[in-house]
C-alpha cells in the first residue's frame, strides 16, 4: 500500500510538472513569434516578420505593440484599409500614442493625402540619427511621388540612399523620376545597381528592360532582361516585350510564334495585338493586320502606336476615311504625349499650379486612365479647393462614371474648409 501511494504520489507530481510545462508553452511559445517578427524587420524579411505577427496576434490579439508594427508592414505594402485596422486597434488599446500619431500621419501622407500639419509631425521625426528617419522618407518619397511633387521625392530617396547605400527600393524609385525626367543613363545605372542587389526585383528589373528596348534600342540587352522575367512569370509586359526584343534582333518566326500563342489564351492584349498586327503588316498580311490592329484600337482607342499602325495598314488598302480617323487619335495623342511632359517639366518647378495640374488629369482621363486622372484631380483640390476647372473636370467623369452622387457634392460644396486639408508645405524633410 505504502508503495503504491508513492507511485501515485509519483504520478501525481509528473502530472502537475507537465502540465505545469503545457501552461508555460501556451503561454510563453507566441513571445517566440513576436521575437522571430522583430528578427525579421531588422534584417527587412517583412514577408516572415508579417506571418509572425500574424501568428502572435492569433494568441495575443490585445497586444499593442503587435498592432503597430503590422500596420507598418501593411502601409508599407499600400494595404491602407488593413493598416488603418491596426491602428484603431493600438489606439483602443492604449499604446504607443506618440507613434500611433506618426503612423496614422505616414499612412495618410504616403496616400497622397497631403496636410501641412501631417507634414510637420513627420519632419519632426525625419531627423539624422531618428530610427524612424528611412521610414518616414519612404513614405513620404511616395506620396510626394503620387502628387506630382517629383524634386521632394527625388530629395527624400537621395537622402535614403545617405543611410541605406543598396536598398533597392529607393534605387527603383530615384531610376522611375530620372526615366520621367529623361535622364536615361541615370535611370539605367540605378536600375542596373537595383537588380544587382536583388535579381528577384522584377519592378527594378522590367523598368530596366523598358529602358534598354524603348530608348536604347538595344535588343540584346533588352532580350536578357525580359527573357529573365519571363522565365519567372509569364505575364503581358514580359511576353510582349520579349517578342519585340526578338524582332529587333530579326528572330522574326520566334517572336511570331511567341505572340500567337499568347494571344490564344490572351486575346485581349492590347500590347501583343498592336506588337503581332504591326509584325502582320510589316509581312503584307494586310487583312489579318488590319484585324488584329482594330481589336487594339477598340480595347485602347487613344493608344498613339496602334493607331498609327492602323492607319499606314488602311492607307495601303485604300481605305481613306478610316484612316483619316486614326490618324486624328494617333495625333491627338502624339501632342497629348508632348504636352504632358512639357506640364511635368512646368511642375518640377511649380508643382502647385492648379491650372496644370488640372491639363495633366485631362490627359489622363483622355487617355482611359480614370484612376490616375482622378487622383490628380483629387490632390488639386486638396491644395486649392475652389479651383472651378478642376471641380467641373472631377464632376464631368463622376457623372461619365455613374457616380452622380459624388458629382453632386461637388456641385454643392462651396466652403473651402470643409475638406479639411492643407496645402502642403514645400519646406523639404531634413532642411
Amino acid at each position: 500500500m505504502t508503495r503504491f501511494l508513492r507511485h501515485a504520489r509519483l504520478l501525481l507530481l509528473c502530472l502537475i510538472a507537465v502540465l505545469g510545462l503545457a501552461l508555460l508553452v501556451v503561454f510563453y511559445w507566441p513571445e517566440f513569434y513576436l521575437h522571430s517578427a522583430r528578427q525579421a524587420l531588422e534584417r527587412r524579411d517583412f514577408a516572415a516578420a508579417h506571418a509572425d505577427l500574424e501568428r502572435y496576434l492569433a494568441a495575443r490579439p490585445d497586444h499593442a505593440e503587435a498592432h503597430l508594427l503590422l500596420a507598418r508592414l501593411e502601409r508599407r505594402a499600400n494595404r491602407y484599409v488593413e493598416a488603418a485596422r491596426h491602428l484603431d486597434a493600438c489606439r483602443r488599446l492604449g499604446g504607443f500614442t506618440e507613434e500611433v500619431q506618426l503612423e496614422r500621419a505616414l499612412l495618410a501622407l504616403q496616400n497622397g493625402d497631403f496636410d501641412a500639419r501631417l507634414e510637420q509631425i513627420c519632419r519632426r521625426h525625419a531627423v539624422p540619427g531618428d530610427p524612424e528617419e528611412f521610414f518616414i522618407l519612404e513614405a513620404l518619397s511616395h506620396g510626394y511621388s503620387k502628387i506630382g511633387y517629383l524634386p521632394e521625392a527625388l530629395f527624400c530617396l537621395n537622402r535614403m540612399l545617405e543611410i541605406q547605400p543598396d536598398n533597392g527600393y529607393a534605387l527603383r524609385r530615384r531610376a522611375w523620376i530620372y526615366s520621367t525626367w529623361r535622364k536615361h543613363d541615370q535611370a539605367e545605372a540605378d536600375y542596373r545597381r537595383a537588380v544587382e542587389i536583388d535579381a528577384d526585383d522584377r519592378t527594378a528589373r522590367l523598368g530596366l528592360a523598358q529602358l534598354l528596348l524603348d530608348v536604347k534600342q538595344d535588343g540584346a540587352a533588352a532580350f536578357e532582361q525580359f527573357d529573365r522575367l519571363w522565365a519567372v512569370q509569364k505575364d503581358s509586359p514580359a511576353t510582349v516585350g520579349r517578342a519585340r526584343s526578338l524582332l529587333l534582333l530579326g528572330r522574326t518566326e520566334e517572336a511570331r510564334q511567341l505572340l500567337d500563342d499568347w494571344l490564344r489564351s490572351h486575346s485581349d492584349d492590347s500590347a501583343a495585338l498592336t506588337a503581332r498586327g504591326k509584325l502582320a503588316l510589316e509581312e503584307r498580311d494586310l487583312v489579318l493586320a488590319e484585324s488584329l490592329l482594330r481589336r487594339a484600337v477598340a480595347l485602347a482607342p487613344a493608344e498613339p502606336i496602334a493607331n498609327h499602325t492602323l492607319y499606314h495598314c488602311l492607307i495601303q488598302q485604300g481605305k481613306t476615311s478610316d484612316a483619316e480617323q486614326c490618324q486624328a487619335r494617333f495625333q491627338q495623342a502624339e501632342k497629348d504625349i508632348k504636352r504632358l511632359d512639357a506640364l511635368m517639366q512646368h511642375l518640377k518647378e511649380q508643382p502647385d499650379d492648379p491650372d496644370r495640374r488640372c491639363q495633366v488629369a485631362e490627359i489622363f482621363l483622355r487617355h482611359n486612365q480614370g484612376a490616375e486622372g482622378e487622383r490628380w484631380l483629387l490632390t488639386t483640390l486638396r491644395m486649392h479647393p475652389d479651383h472651378a476647372p478642376t471641380q467641373k473636370l472631377l464632376a464631368d467623369y463622376y457623372r461619365r462614371i455613374g457616380r452622380h452622387d459624388l458629382a453632386d457634392q461637388l456641385a454643392t460644396a462651396s466652403k473651402p474648409d470643409e475638406r479639411d486639408i492643407s496645402p502642403p508645405s514645400r519646406k523639404q524633410p531634413g532642411r
